[in-house]
């Protein structure tokens, strides 16, 4: 089923019709046309809450509500699969953690799931990471379609990832994308497929173990 994938040549489909409603992202519009941009050292004045994650994508401020039970236990499923082969490799894979650019950085984001492969563990040295993983895993919720498709996949891919994957539980689909491929490339993997990538040898995960 792995030569059956769908792919993709820098194409995106339309997520307006998931868009409606509360979810787990929500974009805070800040007053970017008055000059002002939100940086990493912006999001200490903020306050404290323990249900809601800020980031800062492109200098916007983006506010995370709690995500769908679902979304944690496909994290949970994710890393539990990829650990293996990546760390036969003496690499990190890394649950939620801090990507932290500078503190005059307009980027200031938290993935679900960062794989730190030894070229780049130098960037896993402090609270957070002081710099993209060679690969980048979000899992969609309903409220985070865009930010996920499109604004992340942008960041990660002007920073420096190798591969960015989209697990999203409602298509029952993964969308990895290659940004060492010019031009950047994305491959879908359904149900029943098997996702391989050049960067980990030796893995073969299942669409449907993603998803469990």
């Amino acid at each position: 089923m792995r030569g059956d994938r769908v792919e993709n040549f820098c194409e995106y489909r339309s997520p307006s019709r998931r868009l409606l409603g509360l979810g787990r992202r929500d974009i805070v519009q800040t007053p970017i046309a008055s000059g002002y941009r939100w940086k990493s050292k912006d999001l200490e004045r903020l306050p404290d809450e323990p249900f809601l994650t800020y980031e800062i994508i492109d200098g916007e401020l983006v506010v995370s509500q709690q995500p769908h039970l679902r979304h944690g236990r496909i994290i949970a499923a994710a890393a539990r699969y990829l650990h293996p082969a990546v760390t036969a490799l003496r690499g990190l894979v890394i649950v939620e953690p801090g990507i932290v650019w500078g503190d005059e950085a307009e980027d200031n984001v938290a993935p679900d799931i960062a794989i730190v492969l030894p070229d780049r563990l130098h960037l896993a040295t402090g609270r957070s990471l002081s710099g993209t993983p060679n690969i980048v895993i979000e899992v969609v919720s309903e409220g985070s379609v865009e930010i996920d498709y499109i604004k992340k996949r942008d960041l990660y891919a002007r920073t420096g990832a190798q591969e960015y994957w989209i697990i999203d539980w409602q298509l029952e689909a993964v969308e990895v994308w290659n940004f060492t491929a010019s031009p950047a490339r994305a491959a879908v993997y359904k149900v029943g497929q098997t996702i391989t990538t050049p960067l980990i040898p030796g893995l073969d995960v299942r669409v449907e173990d993603l998803l469990s």
